[in-house]
């Protein structure tokens, strides 16, 4: 009697962990993959004290943060084809990202707190939201291909195919630019984006080859 009493406050406990371990098998599915990288790139995973090198077709996950060495490169492919890539001497966190075909809903918040980047994505469901934040601007994504140059009190955005809304990362600046394709702004630590300005093609190329793998 003692052991059957025993084995059923067992069984309770065990059954009382599982919605935490459901919980942990849904955290831990990854968001994309490694799909190019160049030299020294390291990635910090939630949890984690001490980062670890990132490689070829290694998953990406929720909350990582990825760090590119000087002369570095690499390229994130998402669950939903959206493609980010850094330059050198960048960092990425990968602070949150949903992909749904069925009900076709996706979700993504990524901060790049320094360095070069570009992010491709495909044309945006009715049900989505795709923000990238710096240090000093957010920049509210409806389906293009973007560039940027990060640095801790300023933030250059160029738009390459598509819109991105920029305004500043501080809500008591609420002006909002509109950038179509070929159109730049610039975002500092105390000024809302400045107007748009076509950038010139070798500024523009100079970000394309800082991002683009061989």
């Amino acid at each position: 009697m003692k052991r059957s009493w025993l084995c059923y406050m067992v069984m309770l406990g065990l059954l009382s962990l599982l919605p935490c371990v459901t919980a942990l098998a849904q955290e831990a599915k990854s968001i994309g993959r490694v799909t190019g990288i160049e030299g020294k790139v390291t990635v910090l995973a939630q949890g984690k004290f001490a980062p670890e090198l990132l490689t070829l077709r290694k998953p990406v996950f929720r909350e990582d943060i990825i760090e590119t060495d000087r002369a570095a490169k690499v390229r994130i492919t998402l669950t939903d084809a959206t493609i980010i890539s850094l330059g050198e001497q960048s960092r990425l966190e990968l602070q949150q990202f949903s992909h749904e075909a069925r009900p076709q809903t996706r979700a993504g918040r990524f901060a790049i707190t320094l360095g070069v980047f570009r992010a491709i994505l495909k044309e945006m469901m009715p049900q989505a939201t795709f923000e990238v934040t710096t240090p000093t601007a957010i920049a509210a994504i409806r389906g293009t291909d973007l560039m940027g140059e990060v640095r801790p009190d300023s933030t250059a955005i160029v738009v390459l195919d598509g819109t991105v809304g920029v305004s500043h990362i501080r809500p008591g600046l609420p002006e909002q630019v509109m950038l179509t394709a070929g159109m730049g702004t610039t975002v500092t630590a105390d000024q809302p984006p400045s107007a748009p300005t076509r950038w010139s093609e070798s500024r523009v190329e100079a970000l394309r080859r800082a991002t683009t793998l061989r």
